[in-house]
């Protein structure tokens, strides 16, 4: 079955009662019926606008009450979706276009100059740019609005035969490479994922959800483009998050799931109206882990019968575990394989390692994982096992059946739930003139939660300063790839055949200072910031 047929067929609940609501302003809302027809529509004005089979549609927004609609309505018209980073600079934005080779782009108005940039140089005409104007926003002079897609009548939606075979979306994912690359995601990804979902306890809880987080990252995915549909569940949506707008949130709508990524989660840990956090029984951390001390602390806030639960995957798996045990945990452990999934331990020889305990790279069995990357065959046979499993990248054990991530083997710096990729930022950092090398590491970011880049520069001019560097990243890259410190080297230490020796470099930079409380609370604030600027 495709996931728009599975998202919608079901009819068994009020179709004409609120399903997504925005948690600003609850009288903006979609049903079931109201995404059911604005899909329809689109499918029949892409189809207008010459849309062939197969092309990449791209969407460049902060989440919104449509967004769920625009998912399914271009994969619906047959199209294959991918979601852009609203965040992205100009380059970030060129090079995901071309990866995914995009031929239509939806845009935000706060977005449009930079997709405007990014399509020029893709040869992307505007007349495939719509612009989002869903709060009747003006839309500039020469542009037009996506209500001419959706001014086309009404079609229905592609029925696909092969549900394995036939691909759904491209999702961005970065690799050790340091190259972001387009993962090749089929229809019956999407379909066990959500299966999944129903599967878990998420359904238990259907006065009311909560996503404060992209609705591009395949964490998401699940939770917010179909279950909701499928289950009726109201799910209130926040544009990005921001800390008080969440907790009040929770509170005004009796929220009784969410979706969070540590720093977020610290958030909550540290705010002083717990009260506000009652109704919250099930929360599910994703992006990086979350320490054991870090669900102690958010527990003291919560009501007896909530329930944090770890979930850990990856893009190229989706969701693999998740504690979905009745039982409070705060071990720090990921859970329990998800129905279908099957994980393993394997030492640095390939061979599986069966004692519990011992530590090795975790590698992920799934029925429906990804197809593999678009036009980069030796990336996707990097990606899998000779035996057809993931290689994760990441080192844990298994005890008692219970699954624990403790480090990676790949050089991927998780900054607030994104995975930031050290040669990513090395390679825009030789493009200064005034910098001749350069390597990057992730360090423990100032509020514990998860980490920072962290970049050793060697200069040619000592004119260069500490903020040249950080300014010049800022400008080029995301924020969230943005530097925490630089320091200043003769040279970077590399192995014969020119890698990176990163371990010298952590042992050279020594331990981090733990940050007093005062530090905490205020890097804590720094960390939610940066997230809804993002």
């Amino acid at each position: 079955m495709d996931i728009v047929t599975w998202s919608l067929e079901n009819e068994s609940y009020d179709q004409d009662k609120p399903i997504y609501i925005d948690s600003r302003d609850a009288t903006r809302s979609l049903s079931a019926n109201d995404v059911r027809k604005q899909v329809r529509q689109l499918v029949s004005g892409f189809k207008n606008h010459d849309l062939v089979k197969g092309d990449c549609v791209c969407v460049i927004s902060f989440n919104d009450i449509h967004y769920t609609s625009l998912y399914l309505g271009i994969i619906g018209a047959g199209a294959c979706f991918t979601g852009a980073n609203p965040g992205y600079t100009a380059h970030e934005l060129t090079h995901h276009l071309r990866i995914t080779q995009a031929k239509f782009i939806l845009t935000a108005p706060k977005t449009l100059d930079i997709t405007l940039a990014a399509a020029a140089a893709c040869e992307i005409p505007r007349s495939k740019i719509f612009v989002l104007n869903t709060q009747n926003e003006t839309v500039p002079e020469g542009h037009q609005s996506w209500d001419r897609l959706l001014a086309c009548g009404e079609e229905d939606w592609v029925q696909v035969e092969d549900p394995d075979n036939t691909t759904a979306a491209y999702v961005s994912t970065s690799g050790t490479s340091g190259v972001p690359k387009a993962a090749i995601i089929p229809h019956s990804y999407f379909v066990s994922q959500a299966e999944f979902q129903e599967k878990t306890s998420v359904v238990r809880y259907k006065n009311s959800s909560l996503i404060a987080i992209p609705p591009f990252h395949v964490f998401t995915m699940p939770v917010q483009h179909a279950l909701p549909l499928r289950s009726g569940i109201p799910t209130y949506i926040m544009p990005r998050f921001e800390a008080q707008g969440f907790i009040d949130a929770v509170e005004k709508f009796r929220i009784a799931h969410t979706l969070v990524v540590p720093p977020i989660m610290l958030a909550l840990a540290n705010c002083e109206e717990s009260s506000k956090l009652k109704s919250l029984r099930r929360i599910c951390v994703g992006g990086s882990c979350a320490t054991d001390g870090m669900q102690q602390q958010l527990y003291t806030k919560l009501s007896p019968s909530a329930k944090i639960e770890q979930v850990y995957g990856m893009t190229e798996t989706g969701w693999a575990t998740t504690w979905h045990e009745r039982k409070q945990e705060s071990t720090g452990s990921v859970g329990r394989p998800l129905p279908g999934m099957e994980l393993r331990v394997v030492d640095k020889d390939g061979n599986v390692i069966t004692e519990e305990g011992v530590n090795g790279e975790l590698h992920i069995h799934c029925p429906h994982p990804m197809k593999g990357y678009l036009n980069n065959e030796a990336a996707t046979r990097e990606a899998f096992s000779e035996d057809g499993w993931v290689r994760t990248g990441d080192v844990g054990y298994v005890r008692d059946g219970r699954w624990y991530v403790i480090d990676r083997t790949k050089d991927l710096i998780k900054v607030r739930g994104w995975q930031v990729s050290p040669a990513e930022i090395e390679a825009m950092l030789v493009e200064h003139p005034d910098i001749t090398d350069a390597a990057v590491i992730g360090i423990a970011a100032p509020d514990g939660a998860g980490e920072v880049p962290l970049a050793f520069v060697v200069r040619n001019e000592d004119t260069l300063k500490e903020d040249d560097v950080k300014n010049f990243l800022r400008s080029k890259l995301a924020r969230y790839k943005g530097v925490e410190e630089v320091r200043f080297v003769d040279s970077i230490p590399r192995n014969p055949t020119g890698k990176v020796l990163r371990r010298v470099l952590r042992d050279a930079r020594g331990p981090r200072e733990v940050p007093a409380r005062a530090q905490l609370r205020e890097g804590i604030r720094r960390g939610i910031r940066s997230i809804s600027k993002s």
